[in-house]
């Protein structure tokens, strides 16, 4: 705001200084409009560049942080703010999310065998998912509503993955790959395409693992 003043106060001064006839007074407050606006710009230039060292800095660190975590695949957002991982060794999924930089990171780890239900969604709607069918029903949606579609719409605001994964305080999971909800962006974006590419490529691994350990859940009496 100080930066504004001062800004504003030197228009404010170069108008007078157009406005008076008195050569003197003039050239003064044309001198002092001038400076005022070239010290406003300056300041108002130092402290964006602080901002952005500062926010480069403070994403650096929370990427570091994200890759510290034991993993052998990972996805992690532009901003730094979300990550999705897989520990292979381990047999676990891996979400870490802070709401921003300077908040602490929260990890979620949900073993393989935990993983129920994976879809993917544009905009809130199911195009495609996988489900252990030893599971009746569906904590995504209601039965009859998560019918998979063809979105026909041009443009896309939203695209995620979104999990049902047994952990009792948060059961349903979303990672976002893509999130425009101010300004939607046509399919024929390069936004888009890597954005679906990436998503279709965890969609896969996430179906796999749930298929696998859907095998280990047959019961016996199926083999009778």
């Amino acid at each position: 705001m100080k930066n504004i003043f001062f800004i504003l106060l030197g228009i404010v001064y170069l108008y007078l200084a157009n406005a008076i006839e008195l050569v003197i007074i003039k050239q003064l407050f044309f001198l002092i409009g001038l400076a005022l606006v070239i010290l406003g710009s300056i300041r108002y230039l130092k402290e964006r560049y602080i901002a952005i060292q500062t926010l480069t800095a403070m994403t650096e660190a929370s990427e570091e942080e994200i890759m510290a975590i034991p993993h052998t695949q990972c996805t992690v957002s532009n901003d730094a703010l979300n990550a999705l991982l897989l520990n292979e060794q381990t047999n676990m999924l891996i979400f870490a999310r802070r709401e921003a930089l300077d908040e602490e990171l929260k990890i979620i780890e949900v073993p393989f065998n935990r993983i129920y239900e994976v879809a993917i969604m544009e905009d809130e709607v199911f195009t495609v998912r996988t489900k252990n069918h030893l599971m009746s029903g569906s904590l995504l949606a209601e039965a009859d509503e998560i019918e998979e579609e063809e979105v026909e719409e041009d443009t896309i605001s939203q695209l995620s993955l979104k999990l049902v994964v047994d952990h009792l305080s948060e059961p349903i999971q979303e990672y976002m790959f893509m999130d425009n909800s101010e300004d939607p962006i046509s399919k024929e974006e390069d936004d888009y395409k890597e954005a679906i590419e990436l998503c279709e490529k965890w969609f896969q691994k996430i179906s796999v693992i749930i298929k696998r350990h859907e095998l280990e859940r047959v019961p016996i009496s199926h083999w009778q």
